[in-house]
């Protein structure tokens, strides 16, 4: 069985690699967005936006777990490796949501 601090020590480093992973989707939508020409319509960039707005807060969802995981390591305290384990699982969704939300929204537009 896996002690504490291997599976915090894990957690850690993959939560802040897929951080960083959630920053080539936003760049994706970044440079999708800026293809479009000035006098579009907001409303015809809006998706873009609201998916931007998403793949951000996945981003620092991976922030505050990463964050979460030195705080362990600094300060052991069951309550903090759960609440690791728990953003975790959601940046996991997250992730997934962004890059299906970013493919469908960028190939199929």
């Amino acid at each position: 069985m896996a002690s504490d601090r291997d599976v915090v020590t894990a957690v850690f480093g993959a939560a802040s690699g897929l951080a960083g992973l959630l920053l080539v989707f936003l760049g994706i939508l970044i440079a999708a967005y800026q293809s479009f020409a000035p006098a579009i319509p907001a409303a015809a960039t809006a998706r873009y936006r609201r998916a931007g707005w998403g793949v951000l807060g996945a981003f620092l969802l991976g922030l505050v777990a990463a964050a979460v995981g030195l705080a362990w390591l600094l300060s052991p305290a069951r309550g903090l490796r759960d609440a690791l384990v728990l953003l975790f699982s959601l940046q996991l969704a997250a992730l997934a949501a962004s890059a299906i939300g970013v493919v469908r929204l960028v190939l199929w537009r």
